[in-house]
């Protein structure tokens, strides 16, 4: 359990520090973990990391949102630690209502994605529009040492995770390394929610911590909650992080933690790849209470990696889609659009105890999804292009499975005999828009967007 929580201030190179003992987590000779930022940003100094431009999760190549608008500000902050009698010195990057008044007391946590990138803050509207906190960790040492240290080797020269890493690791297994990397996100997720004087989040209240991440760091989600989540408490008692977000993995065993909420999303895309690959795709059936919640989503129609708009063009320039043969054409299923509004379901019900919709599943018979007569999976989170389709999406391809989608355009014929007329489909399609908004599944304003969009492509 974490212990007393114990604060001095100090002045160092970067700033003021903080500093707190968290006692499951070090050993009584262990220094305090402390805390010193915010790091200057200066011309010899640099930037800080903010992830990769193209990354290989959900929401790929989109850049990232201006705070200023939404009167955020970013600051980072250098956090040492020891674990296990090893010390540790690595970053984290806070982004923060700068009126602490308009706080609303939830922050969303992440680790760094070892290939550098930040799919948690891929949900930034939900973070900026509620006012409330984001923070991505360098917690995993392969996500410090290949990105963060190599973008910037200057700010960045004197952190340090220990190497405990054994020659069959692999990204997506439990390990010493990746224990390691949990111990980091609780003792940093104690630190955001003991709001001590001086903390990265200032004189306001950090009520509610979620965890979050998507593909390789939707593993460590999961691993978290499997391995972290029961230990992991504040003084009294009560569990460290209040929600997870743990999207685009499947753990081998049905996960719960006790006193938070899980809403844990996959694509269809996920779907085919573990089950081409013959990997453990644990669910679990919906869950309500004061001992812990989880909803369970599997979108249909959607890839492991979205690829509609600017999306497709950076993962072109990142080399993701190498392989594409002549005359495929990439996903246009707008994955950011639909996959988004389930973290704020779960934002909603860790802060107003309102329950997010049933879980949906794909329908599997015989070890195989079912499809119908134009091929597109059944069952799933439904959306108006899978409802009212005007072509085929193919989430992942074989042998093994892929990152990215197909989609192959229905004949006009086909589309004749469907709708009868382009117009008739689009009064059907917006209707089904509607009710995807009326659902929770939608933003007001992506709705009308799509609507816009899909009304330009009719003759």
């Amino acid at each position: 359990m974490v212990g007393a929580i114990v604060v001095r201030r100090w002045l160092g190179a970067l700033g003021v520090g903080l500093a707190l003992s968290l006692g499951s987590s070090a050993k009584a000779s262990d220094p305090p973990l402390a805390v010193s930022g915010p790091v200057a940003v200066t011309a010899e100094s640099g930037e800080p990391f903010r992830g990769t431009n193209a990354q290989p999760v959900a929401g790929p190549g989109l850049p990232l949102p201006i705070l200023q608008p939404h009167d955020f500000i970013e600051q980072e902050f250098f956090v040492s630690g020891v674990i296990d009698g090893r010390p540790y010195r690595t970053a984290m990057l806070v982004r923060r209502p700068r009126d602490p008044a308009k706080f609303s007391g939830l922050v969303a946590v992440e680790t760094v994605h070892l290939a550098g990138a930040i799919p948690f803050w891929g949900s930034a509207r939900v973070w900026l529009e509620g006012n409330h906190g984001w923070v991505g960790v360098a917690s995993q040492k392969g996500a410090l040492d290949k990105h963060l240290k190599r973008t910037n080797p200057g700010r960045y020269a004197a952190l340090d995770i220990p190497d405990l890493a054994e020659p069959d690791d692999s990204w997506m297994r439990a390990s010493k390394q990746d224990r390691f990397s949990q111990k980091i996100m609780t003792q940093v997720g104690a630190l955001l929610k003991s709001n001590s004087q001086g903390g990265p989040f200032g004189d306001t209240q950090v009520k509610y911590l979620l965890m979050g991440g998507s593909s390789q760091t939707g593993g460590t989600t999961l691993r978290y909650i499997e391995e972290s989540h029961d230990a992991a408490r504040m003084a009294d008692g009560s569990p460290i992080f209040d929600g997870y977000a743990p999207w685009e993995a499947f753990p081998k065993e049905p996960v719960s933690a006790k006193g938070s909420q899980i809403v844990h999303l996959v694509t269809e895309g996920d779907v085919m790849s573990y089950r081409m690959r013959s990997r453990p795709m644990a669910t679990g059936e919906d869950r309500d209470g004061r001992d812990g919640g989880y909803r369970h989503y599997q979108v249909t129609g959607a890839s492991h990696v979205g690829t509609r708009g600017p999306a497709a063009d950076a993962l072109r320039a990142y080399g993701t889609l190498d392989n594409l043969e002549a005359g495929q054409e990439v996903s246009s299923f707008p994955q950011a659009e639909v996959l988004t509004p389930a973290n704020k379901f779960l934002v909603d019900w860790v802060m107003q105890g309102k329950a997010p919709p049933p879980g949906q599943h794909l329908d599997v018979k015989d070890g195989k999804i079912a499809r119908d007569a134009n091929g597109l999976a059944k069952g799933g989170v439904r959306s108006a292009w899978v409802d009212l389709p005007r072509t085929r999406y193919v989430a992942s391809l074989p042998p093994k499975g892929t990152l990215y989608g197909l989609e192959e355009p229905f004949s006009q014929e086909k589309l004749d005999q469907l709708y009868g007329s382009c117009n008739a489909w689009l009064a059907k399609f917006d209707a089904r828009i509607d009710a995807m908004l009326a659902s929770g599944w939608l933003f007001a304003d992506d709705a009308a967007k799509l609507k816009e969009e899909e009304a330009e492509s009719c003759p």
